[in-house]
């Protein structure tokens, strides 16, 4: 299988998958549930009518098998026995089954065994012939011939298939670690769960619904009996013998008495249940068997098989159990393998468990397909109101939306722009600004800039390209054109919103008109969102907020820190993971950025509160004063601490990680590196994730979109990773995405201090590289006297592969620190590929970066 061909698979096994399980799932349950029900049919029978089976030992002696027979089909007229199950304790009642001459009647039941009189049928036999037909062809009508025995056939094939599609498609990373197989985390919540129950559990079961399965089929398909049969022990059924063809008339039936004397003079008491069958009145008896169960036996059809003459009543054949092939033993107990007994008491007991397990699967099953379908519904309906809005790839529209954005922010943007729009009646189309060409800006008559600055005042990579050909080309005449720029920026950066201006500038410069003043937002920029939000209505948006793409955080729980490189003399850097609290499950995407909201130092909010007198608010609401100061920034020592005033601090401004983890993973994983300040004090995030907050403890966050960082599995070549330090998250999220689909022969360069303490996730690395997700990983350590290098350094030595793998269509993903690394890759890259190609490669969705 080709690395692209996997997914492909995966794709097509888990749409049948879930197919099947929409369909068969329903009748599978009803089979596990009456086949569970009759595990212990004979236990539970003799519990409802003990007397029935044990009515006590009889005053005079027992019936012969004649005589008993003889006297059962007396009482009977019309019926014969077919089977007489011979209790060897006196105590108990023999079973016979009786059947109808002509026709398919049946009776079954106990008779006494001196008398031979009728003492009827259990309490829940009735009970028990419904499960049965409900199990074997769900009691439609036809019976076996029915359409109902077709229905349960196919389902016990779905069954085969769920079950090894099921061990495809959840094959772990590790696959060697029997954690990942069989540990079920119960912490898990709502999606997460469900998943958790199904995948877990099914692996669980999966040989035993495979055995279930494959036994159930023997009474499905003839053809499938025919050939276990001939597998097993190489032998057709015909070689087996058939039943005698049958005759007009009474066939002779020979006396079995004194073949009945010769076994019990032969046995004794070796035995404590024999089983007698005849044939059909019209059919002749060749031989009369008996099949005797030995005391201690594992399950019912473990018997010693004794044959006679019907003539002479010499024995024929003496077929010992313990001494047959194995392949005749299964032919001859598929019955007691389908329902455990085969492995005796744990093997039944386990059967019945696993098959009561079976409407786990399809409730678990329909909830994920109900979660799945829903969440696909509202992302072709967000889909559609982008279509509706753009009116087409590049159409005619009213407005033009161009975007430039690094880590999805100004898309987001640009794009809840349009669909306000379209909720007011004005179309508009969004593109990216690397999509943008002279004509397209000529053509155009209300242009929107939605755009981010990046680094020191750089624009997105994205942007480059769109910067290079129209910001710095010759002049243009766009005197017809109205427009208007959000910039996005931090103000923490002393060029803020400087791409943002630079695009203003140039359009100004070309003559267009201005349809408001620049709108330059920051963080929490309370007055530019109103700006911004006025500025959309005067161009015609609707009101409310339908359709927007607006994330809102939620509570998120601690549920494991670790750190990375313990003993390393650097900062310690952590691998964080985090479960939802609710049951509504977020989805994400390998490229995704993790915001959170921080809290304050608890020793810091307490020194706070020392400062204080010890009266007023304080004394009365302590417990939300705390809360307070936690969640905001704190004031100056001898600041008045009212519940008022507390709730008038800035709060604590998120912080932003790379997600390292996949939704498929259940948890949300993040690497994060402890800051600390000039006076050794921890940084307020790194210090809140890191040291102050607990496992068990929540914090609020969501998963934002990050197109910029995102990757199309179906549309990319193999990728080219490259990053350094905690870039590892970013860069390990696309990895597992990539080994969870299957697709493999990626490059991995990274970048670390030293080689004994920073080799972040190797055994995850060497595995990847084991199992061809990796073709390639080549690391340096810059703090080792014998490496001294930097992931740069490993371009430039491998300048030609990078060239070749450019030319297959391989796409670079560079995470990690903007100062030092990013840029020292970017020149190197420059330098390799030059720069016009690696902004092409941007402009494609080719070269994208997640640095910070």
């Amino acid at each position: 299988m080709t690395a692209n061909g996997a997914p492909v698979t995966k794709r097509i096994l888990f749409q049948i998958h879930w197919f099947l399980g929409i369909t068969a799932g329903l009748v599978l349950a009803l089979m596990g549930v009456t086949g569970a029900t009759m595990s212990f049919e004979d236990e539970i029978s003799e519990a409802l009518s003990p007397r029935l089976y044990a009515p006590g030992v009889p005053a005079g002696p027992d019936l012969s098998p004649d005589q008993l027979i003889a006297r059962v089909q007396a009482d009977n007229p019309g019926y014969y026995i077919a089977r007489l199950d011979w209790e060897m304790a006196r105590d108990r009642s023999h079973s016979v089954r009786l059947s109808s001459s002509e026709g398919r009647g049946r009776k079954q039941g106990q008779v006494d065994r001196a008398t031979g009189a009728w003492l009827g049928a259990p309490a829940g036999e009735g009970f028990f012939h419904l499960m049965d037909d409900l199990h074997r062809w769900l009691a439609l009508p036809g019976g076996g011939n029915g359409i109902g025995r077709q229905i349960t056939a196919f389902s016990a094939i779905a069954l085969i298939f769920f079950a090894l599609s099921g061990l495809y498609l959840r094959w772990p990373r590790q696959a060697l670690d029997w954690r990942a197989w069989l540990v079920l985390d119960l912490r898990k919540t709502g999606r997460n769960l469900w998943r958790a129950l199904h995948v877990v559990i099914g692996t669980w079961v999966l040989l035993f619904y495979l055995l279930s399965a494959l036994t159930g089929l023997w009474w499905s398909y003839d053809w499938y009996r025919q050939g276990v049969i001939y597998s097993l022990t190489g032998k057709t059924p015909s070689e087996e013998g058939r039943r005698s063809e049958k005759r007009d008339g009474i066939a002779p039936r020979p006396s079995i008495d004194p073949a009945w004397t010769a076994f019990r003079r032969a046995t004794g008491n070796d035995y404590i249940w024999v089983r007698i069958t005849q044939p059909a009145p019209s059919q002749p008896m060749k031989t009369i068997s008996f099949d005797a169960r030995p005391e201690g036996a594992r399950h019912l059809r473990q018997t010693d098989k004794y044959s006679y003459d019907p003539a002479s009543y010499a024995l024929e054949k003496r077929d010992l159990y313990d001494r047959r092939p194995l392949g005749v033993i299964i032919t001859q107990s598929v019955y007691e393998l389908h329902r455990g007994a085969f492995f005796g008491l744990p093997g039944r007991i386990i059967m019945m468990l696993t098959s009561l397990t079976m409407p786990l699967f399809t409730v678990t099953g329909f909830l994920l397909y109900l979660s799945r379908r829903k969440r696909k519904q509202a992302a072709r309906a967000l889909a559609g109101d982008v279509a509706a809005v753009a009116g087409g790839d590049m159409g005619g529209g009213d407005l033009l939306i161009a975007y430039a954005s690094q880590t999805g922010t100004a898309e987001i943007r640009a794009r809840n722009a349009a669909q306000a729009l379209a909720h007011g009646g004005v179309r508009a189309q969004v593109v990216p600004v690397g999509r943008l060409t002279r004509d397209m800006l000529a053509g155009a008559q209300r242009i929107l800039f939605v755009v981010s600055t990046y680094g020191e005042g750089e624009p997105p990579d994205m942007a480059r390209g769109f910067a290079s050909r129209l910001l710095r080309g010759g002049p243009i005449d766009l005197g017809h054109v109205h427009y208007g720029v959000l910039a996005i920026g931090d103000r923490e950066y002393p060029d803020f919103c400087a791409f943002g201006i630079t695009v203003d500038g140039w359009m100004a410069g070309a003559g267009a008109q201005p349809l408001f003043p620049l709108i330059a937002m920051g963080h929490d920029d309370e007055a530019a969102e109103q700006a911004w939000h006025d500025a959309l209505h005067d161009l015609g948006a609707g009101e409310g907020d339908r359709g927007q793409m607006v994330i809102p955080f939620t509570p998120w729980r601690l549920v494991a820190r670790h750190a990375l490189n313990p003993d390393s003399p650097a900062l310690t850097a952590y691998h964080l993971q985090f479960e939802p609290v609710g049951t509504d499950v977020p989805e994400w995407q390998a490229g995704d950025i993790v915001e959170l909201h921080p809290c304050n130092a608890p020793a810091a909010v307490e020194a706070l509160l020392a400062s204080q007198a010890p009266e007023g608010d304080l004394i009365a609401v302590p417990a939300a004063l705390r809360a307070e100061l936690a969640r905001a920034m704190l004031p100056e020592a001898g600041t008045p601490l009212t519940m008022a005033a507390a709730r008038a601090l800035r709060p604590l401004p998120a912080r932003e990680y790379s997600a390292a983890s996949i939704m498929a993973d259940g948890v949300l994983d993040l690497v994060v590196r402890q800051v600390r300040d000039d006076d050794g004090r921890l940084g307020i995030g790194s210090g809140w994730l890191t040291a102050h907050m607990v496992p068990g403890e929540t914090t609020m966050m969501r998963v934002r979109p990050n197109p910029g960082f995102r990757t199309d599995p179906a549309a990319r070549g193999a990728m080219i990773l490259i990053g350094n330090g905690t870039g590892i998250a970013g860069l390990r999220a696309h990895l597992r995405a990539a080994a969870n689909d299957g697709m493999g022969g990626h490059w991995l360069l990274f970048g670390e201090r030293s080689r004994a303490h920073e080799r972040y996730f190797d055994a995850e690395l060497s595995a990847w590289l084991a199992d061809g997700t990796l073709a390639r990983l080549d690391r340096s350590f810059s703090r080792d006297a014998d490496c001294g290098r930097y992931v740069q350094h490993l371009l430039a030595d491998a300048g030609a592969e990078l060239r070749e793998r450019i030319g297959k269509g391989a796409t670079i993903l560079v995470c990690g620190s903007l100062e030092g690394m990013a840029q020292s890759v970017h020149q190197a890259l420059i330098a390799i590929l030059g720069e016009a190609m690696l902004n092409d490669l941007a402009e494609v969705g080719r070269y994208k970066r997640d640095v910070y």
